[in-house]
């Protein structure tokens, strides 16, 4: 009913988003960065709210994500839920994994993160516009303080 009121968009647009989005996050999970990389919009923004940095440009986008999976090699993105419409989506998400090497401060290899967050993916055109990745830093920070 929302969707054919035009709150939500059409249902096409919606499909097609979903699309867009399922395809961001098979990419994320295959650690396939040129694939993310490829959904972006070339203006695109991407905005870790709780480090409040924002980056802009899809290839820019591309070298922050690769720089967290050589942190990170084995990480996993766990979609719990997804909220969508033909503008984008949120997703709940469960990221797991092990630091191999360093990131930011956190320079001992070892340390488990187990971080739940929650993904705002804007989408137009069949491109990625804007995508705003929200998680709590002091859980991070705990996290891999834990084995220093």
């Amino acid at each position: 009913e929302l969707a054919r009121q035009g709150l939500f968009g059409s249902a096409d647009g919606a499909r097609a988003a979903g699309d867009v989005v399922d395809r961001f996050w098979a990419a994320y999970n295959a650690h396939d960065v040129d694939a993310a990389v490829a959904l972006y919009a070339s203006d695109a923004t991407h905005h870790e709210v709780a480090q409040g940095n924002r980056t802009e440009g899809a290839e820019m986008i591309g070298a922050g994500l690769k720089r967290f999976l050589e942190s990170f090699p084995d990480a996993r993105w766990e979609e719990r839920r997804r909220i969508a419409s033909a503008g984008g989506a949120a997703i709940a998400y469960r990221l797991t994994g092990r630091l191999a090497a360093p990131l930011g401060p956190f320079r001992t290899p070892g340390q488990e993160l187990d971080l739940e967050g929650m993904f705002m993916i804007e989408c137009v055109g069949g491109r990625i516009t804007s995508t705003a990745d929200y998680w709590d830093a002091a859980t991070f920070g705990r996290q891999m303080q834990a084995a220093a």
